[in-house]
């Protein structure tokens, strides 16, 4: 077992290969400070975990000083096609999956969803008791040919895993998970927040 909040034996992977549709521009590269949002959340991980991956879409790239990207296999899935090509490179049995539009990391709760009981393939955080929050959660490489079937399949939910596989949920606040960068007003609250506490 680890100590405090270092997680030696687990890949880090971000999901940064969506499409952004409701954002209206690539979430990765959103400015926060002098920083892209990638860049804060690498910072935020790197020397915690054995290894970070970013999954990326076909013909991306960002320019990082931490981190080794690797391209979707499947074009136009969704997370699922990330996080296969993710657990795919990983060199770990576990790994945890961080979209790229969760710009604060909270270590204290991956250490949590590491000590929830049970023999499990699959961690994941389950707000105010009903609303699943699959895209940051703890994932076995043994998932790997379940996905790979789902997405031919055409199921490209990650709902559609939690079905198949032992998972658990760790219930928690919605408030624990302030900030989900899903469009510009969400981007333009957590800027005013940085504004905010970067003053105090």
């Amino acid at each position: 077992m680890e100590n405090g909040n270092s997680f030696k034996n687990i890949t880090a992977i971000i999901l940064a290969g969506g499409q952004s549709q409701r954002m209206g521009r690539d979430k990765a590269s959103l400015p926060v400070g002098e920083k892209t949002l990638l860049e804060q959340l690498v910072e935020q991980l790197a020397g915690h975990f054995q290894e970070i991956i970013i999954s990326v879409s076909r013909g991306q790239h960002y320019e990082l000083k931490n981190g080794r990207q690797v391209e979707d296999r499947y074009e136009g899935v969704g997370p699922l096609a990330g996080i296969l090509a993710g657990l795919m490179a990983s060199s770990s049995d576990l790994s945890l999956v961080i979209p790229c539009d969760q710009p604060e990391i909270d270590l204290a709760l991956v250490r949590q969803m590491l000590e929830v009981p049970g023999q499990s393939d699959l961690v994941y955080l389950r707000l105010d008791g009903r609303i699943p929050h699959p895209l940051f959660a703890l994932y076995r490489r043994s998932l790997l040919p379940i996905i790979d079937r789902l997405i031919n399949e055409r199921k490209f939910s990650v709902l559609y895993l939690l079905t198949e596989v032992k998972a658990v949920a760790l219930d928690l606040p919605a408030s624990r998970l302030p900030w989900h960068l899903n469009s510009l007003k969400d981007y333009q609250n957590y800027l005013e927040y940085v504004r905010k506490k970067n003053q105090k």
